[in-house]
């Protein structure tokens, strides 16, 4: 992915609005060879639980 394309931002975005922090969402990834991976899934289940509120 090109650093700085509009996709590589939008998924920026998605990540951060997902997990509230980039330490969050680092804590969430897996590195590799020194870059920070995180699956799709880990994304979506953030994003459940983010919808999901206790009463």
């Amino acid at each position: 992915m090109q650093i700085n394309s509009a996709k590589a931002l939008n998924l920026g975005r998605e990540v951060h609005e997902s997990f509230g922090s980039w330490k969050k969402a680092r804590e969430a990834a897996i590195q590799r060879n020194g870059v920070y991976v995180i699956d799709r899934a880990k994304i979506r289940e953030a994003n459940a639980k983010k919808v999901v509120k206790p009463a």
